[in-house]
């Protein structure tokens, strides 16, 4: 499974603001839908739109 890193922007689990842990895709995808991580690098940022893609619409 592909990691990506991303910034904490709101702090959650063991992460505080400014950390850049790497998560799976699709964590990282639910992660920013909820506002809590941001992209950290522009190929994280498309990595993430294509989890978006992957995943199936419940």
């Amino acid at each position: 499974m592909t990691k990506i890193k991303v910034k904490v922007v709101r702090p959650f689990e063991r992460y505080k603001i400014g950390d850049t842990p790497n998560l799976s895709a699709v964590k990282a995808s639910a992660l920013e839908k909820l506002g809590l991580v941001e992209p950290a690098t522009k190929t994280a940022e498309k990595q993430i739109a294509q989890a978006d893609q992957a995943k199936p619409s419940a």
